[in-house]
């Protein structure tokens, strides 16, 4: 379970990377208010995709749905974070909104990607194991 989840942690950071690649191309060529946008919405991806992934570490230890659970319960966070950002950083710091949520966007669904796979693969060799231990204790 180990080395899927530090899979999982590699394969988390591609966006990220992606993402911060995409934030210098635009600090060169774009404006300060599209800059703003993109970096905006690169930092709150990176920030939401981090915070997974430390209740992933947390939550891999107990039953898998606990942590489909508190992946799916987090949802409504996310949004109220979004929208706050968002909003803040139109009316305060002068952002272009469409970066933002291109940025957002871009993370966040390549992220959830990552996430849908780690949930299933885990649930996957949760089950391998658990048939396993049943095999060997029907064996003795």
């Amino acid at each position: 379970m180990k080395k899927l989840f530090i899979k999982a942690v590699i394969l988390i950071c591609l966006p990220i990377i992606l993402n911060i690649a995409i934030m210098v191309y635009c600090f060169a060529t774009r404006s300060l208010a599209e800059f703003k946008g993109y970096f905006l919405g690169t930092m709150l991806s990176m920030f939401f995709s981090l915070v997974w992934v430390f209740i992933a570490r947390k939550a891999i230890t107990s039953n898998i749905m606990v942590m489909f659970t508190v992946t799916l319960a987090s949802f409504p966070i996310k949004i109220f974070f979004l929208a706050a950002i968002a909003l803040g950083g139109l009316f305060l710091l002068d952002m272009n909104l469409i970066f933002f949520g291109t940025s957002f966007l871009l993370g966040t669904i390549l992220t959830l990607f990552v996430e849908v796979w780690f949930l299933i693969m885990a649930n996957r060799l949760q089950r391998r194991l658990k048939s396993e231990l049943k095999a060997a204790q029907g064996i003795k």
